[in-house]
C-alpha cells in the first residue's frame, strides 16, 4: 500500500465522494451483518419449529433464573466476606484474595445476566408487538425483509460503484495531465531512452490498470472489510470465545497476503514492462506501412510482434500463476479459520456443555440455532476475504502501475535553470563552442559509445552563414544541438556572446533559436496554426507574410480551405517540400536571432530547393546561421559566409569554399563526389 500513498495529494480534492463511499460502505456492511442474523428466527421456526413469542418468553425466563441464582451467589460471598471483616483477617491472606475474586467474578456474571435481561424485556417490548404469532406469517415477513434489505444493499453498492468511479477516473486524468505536462519539461536525451512506446505504455495500460487500483481501494476494499467487521461483532456478540479461535488466524493471513503481494507486484512490473515492448513493435509497424509494404516485408514484423508476445505472455501467465495460487490457499486458511470456532462450538452442543479440557468455551449452553447462527456470521466473514482475494492480483498489478507513472513524474529533467539565471538580451556578438566534448549516455553501461565530439573549439562571429559538412556521425548535428540545450556537453562550453548558455534560462536561450530539421514535424492542425505554432499571438497579415517570404503562399492558397487546411498527421496531405516550406515560414514568423538549418532540404526537389535557398539568401541577413547540408550547391554558396568540415567528432578545417577545395582533401573528396552528398544523416 506504500505506492498508493503516492496518490493521496491527487485523491484528496475528491475526500467528499470517497467519504460518502464509506458511508455507503458502512451501510451495505450492516444490511450484510443484519441479512445473516435473520438466520437464527428462521432456523428457530423451520427446525426447532418454535414460535419466536415463545422463543423470546422462555429466555427471559431462563436469564430471570440465572440472574437469580447469580444475585444468591454475590450475596454468599458477601456475606463470607463480613464473617472475614468481622474476624479481622488481614487483606492479604491468600483466603480473603480468593474470596474477592470469586466476588468480582460473580458480579461479572450477575451484570451480564442483567444486561441479557435487559435486551430480551427490550425486544420483547418493541419488537415482538410487530411479529406475527403465526410462524409460517413470520417467516414470510423475515423473508420479505432479507429481499428487501438485499435490494437495498444492492442499489447502495451500485451508487458507491458509481461514486468510486468518477474519483477514480479524475484522479487518473489528474495524473495524465500532470504526467504529461513533466514529460514535456524533461530533457530530450531523457525522452529518447524512454522512446513513444514507453510513454504511451504509461499513458494507456499503466493508467487503466491505476484506474482499478482506485477503484478497488475505493469501492471493494472499503466495503468488504466493513462486511467482515460486521459479521466478526455479531459472532463475537454469539460466542467471544470461539470467535477469538478464528480471529487468531489474522496474522497469518497478513502474513501470507505480504508474502504474495510482494511476488505479485514484481511479476506485474515486469508485465508492463514488457507491454511497453508491444507497444514499440506496433509505432515501428504503423509509422513505417509505407516501407513494410514495399518491401514486402510483413512477415518480419509479425514475427517481431509475436516475439515480443510470447515473452509479455510468459510474463503476464507468471502473474496469473501466482494468483491462482493465492486464491485457493486464502480461502483454505479461511475455512480453516471458521471449523476453528465451528467443530468446537459443535461439540458443545451436541454435549450440552460449556467447557472442553477444562476450558471455558461458551457462557451458556449453546442450541443449535446460536451454533448455526455463529456459522453464519463466520462464513459472512469469509466470504469478503474471498471476493477481496480475488482482487488481490488486479490490486497488485495497479502497485505496479503507481510506481511507473511516479517513477517518471519524479525523474529530473538533466537540462534545468539554474536558481539564478542572466540575462543576455538579443544575440548580437558571437558564438562559441569551447574544448566541447560529448557522448550519448546509454541505460546499458555496457553498450555505451565513445564520445561524439572531441575537444571541439569553434567561434562564429554574430551574422555569419556556417555550413557544416562531413561525413555520417562525424557530429555535425550533435554540435548544434548544443545550442538550445538539446543536450549538455560532457565537458566545455557554450557560449553566447560572452555567457554560457548554462547561465541563460531555458525560455530566453530557446526563444532566440528557430529549427528546421531533416525530418519536418508539422502538427494535424490547420496549416495557419502550423505556421504560427512558435508565435501563438501572431496576427493572420504576419502569417501570410512569413508565407509569402517562404514561397508557399500561393501553394496554400490553391488549396480549398486555404490556411484553415487541416494538413493530417505530420502533414501528410503535402509534399515533402511543401512541409519544409510551411516549416521554413514557422521559422520565419518566429524571427530568431540564431537560426539552424539541419539539412531542411534534403525532402525537397530541385525547385523547392531554390525556392528555399532564395528564401535564406534574404533571412540569414541579421542573424547567425548553421547549416548542414547533404548537398554543396551555387545556390547555397551564394550565401554561406564559412564552411566547417568535422571529422571523427573533430573541427578538422574551416575556411571559404576555394580555400577549403586547396588545402582540405576530405571537402575536396566530398564537393566531387559523384552524388555530391554531403553528411546525409544527421547524428
Amino acid at each position: 500500500m506504500n505506492s498508493f500513498q503516492k496518490l493521496f495529494p491527487y485523491v484528496w480534492p475528491f475526500r467528499k465522494q470517497l467519504l460518502a463511499s464509506i458511508i455507503l460502505g458502512l451501510m451495505v456492511a450492516a444490511l450484510w451483518g443484519a441479512n445473516l442474523s435473520f438466520a437464527f428466527p428462521v432456523i428457530k421456526i423451520l427446525l426447532e419449529q418454535k414460535n419466536l413469542h415463545d422463543h423470546v418468553a422462555e429466555k427471559i425466563e431462563e436469564v430471570q433464573s440465572e440472574e437469580a441464582k447469580a444475585q444468591k451467589t454475590v450475596t454468599r460471598i458477601e456475606q463470607q466476606l463480613s464473617k472475614h471483616d468481622a474476624a479481622g483477617v488481614p487483606p492479604t491472606n491468600a483466603e480473603y484474595t480468593n474470596v474477592l475474586r470469586k466476588r468480582a467474578k460473580a458480579v461479572g456474571e450477575l451484570k451480564s445476566f442483567r444486561d441479557k435481561h435487559f435486551q430480551y424485556q427490550w425486544v420483547q417490548s418493541h419488537i415482538m408487538p410487530i411479529v406475527p404469532q403465526n410462524k409460517f406469517q413470520t417467516l414470510f415477513w423475515l423473508l420479505v425483509i432479507v429481499l428487501l434489505a438485499t435490494a437495498v444493499k444492492g442499489v447502495l453498492i451500485f451508487i458507491q460503484e458509481i461514486l468510486v468511479g468518477r474519483v477514480a477516473e479524475l484522479t487518473v486524468m489528474e495524473l495524465r495531465k500532470k504526467l504529461f505536462s513533466h514529460v514535456l519539461h524533461l530533457d530530450y536525451q531523457s525522452l529518447s531512452h524512454e522512446g513513444t512506446s514507453g510513454l504511451m505504455s504509461r499513458f494507456t495500460y499503466d493508467g487503466e490498470q491505476l484506474a482499478q487500483g482506485i477503484t478497488l481501494i475505493g469501492g471493494r476494499l472499503i466495503r468488504e472489510p466493513l462486511k467482515c467487521l460486521a459479521c466478526m461483532f455479531l459472532a463475537l456478540y454469539i460466542n467471544w470465545r470461539l470467535t477469538l479461535l478464528s480471529v487468531f488466524f489474522i496474522p497469518l493471513l497478513g502474513l501470507f497476503l505480504s508474502k504474495f503481494g510482494s511476488m505479485l507486484k514484481r511479476a506485474s512490473r515486469r508485465m508492463m514492462e514488457s507491454m511497453s515492448q508491444i507497444y514499440k513493435v506496433l509505432e515501428e509497424s504503423f509509422s513505417g506501412l509505407k516501407v513494410v509494404i514495399a518491401f514486402n516485408n510483413q512477415k518480419h514484423h509479425e514475427n517481431q510482434f509475436e516475439k515480443q508476445y510470447q515473452s509479455y505472455f510468459k510474463k503476464a501467465m507468471k502473474v496469473v500463476r501466482i494468483d491462482a495460487a493465492a486464491k485457493p490457499l486464502l480461502e483454505l486458511l479461511g475455512l480453516t479459520a471458521m471449523f476453528v470456532a465451528v467443530i468446537p462450538g459443535t461439540y458443545l452442543v451436541l454435549r450440552g456443555k460449556e467447557h472442553i479440557g477444562g476450558i471455558r468455551l461458551s457462557s451458556g449452553v449453546m442450541s443449535s440455532a446460536e451454533l448455526a447462527t455463529l456459522y453464519f456470521m463466520l462464513v459472512g466473514m469469509l466470504d469478503p476475504c474471498r471476493k477481496m482475494s480475488s482482487t488481490f492480483s488486479r490490486l497488485k498489478r495497479s502497485s505496479a502501475a503507481v510506481e511507473r507513472f511516479f517513477d517518471l513524474i519524479e525523474q529530473e529533467s538533466k537540462i534545468s535553470d539554474l536558481p539564478k539565471t542572466k540575462s543576455t538580451g538579443r544575440h548580437k556578438k558571437a558564438i562559441e563552442f569551447q574544448d566541447i566534448s560529448f557522448r550519448y549516455e546509454t541505460l546499458d553501461p555496457k553498450a555505451q559509445r565513445g564520445l561524439v565530439l572531441e575537444h571541439v573549439d569553434l567561434k562564429v562571429e554574430f551574422g555569419e552563414v556556417i555550413a557544416i559538412v562531413g561525413q555520417n556521425g562525424c557530429g555535425k548535428s550533435t554540435l548544434v544541438n548544443l545550442l538550445p540545450r538539446f543536450y549538455d556537453p560532457e565537458n566545455g562550453a557554450v557560449l553566447l556572446d560572452g555567457k554560457s548558455i548554462a547561465d541563460i534560462s531555458l525560455d530566453e536561450l530557446r526563444g532566440q533559436v528557430g529549427i528546421v530539421t531533416q525530418e519536418t514535424m508539422l502538427f494535424d492542425e490547420s496549416i495557419f496554426e502550423n505556421i504560427r505554432y512558435g508565435t501563438p499571438n501572431a496576427t493572420r497579415e504576419q502569417v501570410e507574410a512569413a508565407a509569402k517570404q517562404a514561397h508557399v503562399l500561393e501553394i496554400i492558397q490553391d488549396l480549398p480551405q486555404g490556411f484553415d487546411t487541416v494538413i493530417g498527421d505530420k502533414g501528410k496531405e503535402l509534399s515533402g517540400g511543401q512541409r519544409q516550406r510551411i516549416a521554413l515560414a514557422r521559422v520565419i514568423l518566429k524571427d530568431p536571432a540564431i537560426l539552424i538549418l539541419d539539412e531542411a532540404t534534403s525532402a525537397a526537389d530541385a525547385e523547392s530547393e531554390t525556392f528555399i535557398h532564395e528564401t535564406l539568401k534574404n533571412f540569414v541577413k541579421g542573424r547567425t546561421t548553421f547549416l548542414i547540408s547533404h548537398t554543396i550547391s551555387n545556390s547555397l554558396l551564394d550565401f554561406v559566409t564559412r564552411i566547417v568540415v568535422m571529422e571523427k567528432g573533430s573541427v578538422i578545417a574551416s575556411g571559404n569554399h576555394e580555400q577549403l577545395l586547396n588545402t582540405c582533401p576530405i571537402y575536396h573528396r566530398l564537393y566531387n563526389s559523384p552524388s555530391r552528398v554531403i553528411g546525409i544523416k544527421a547524428v
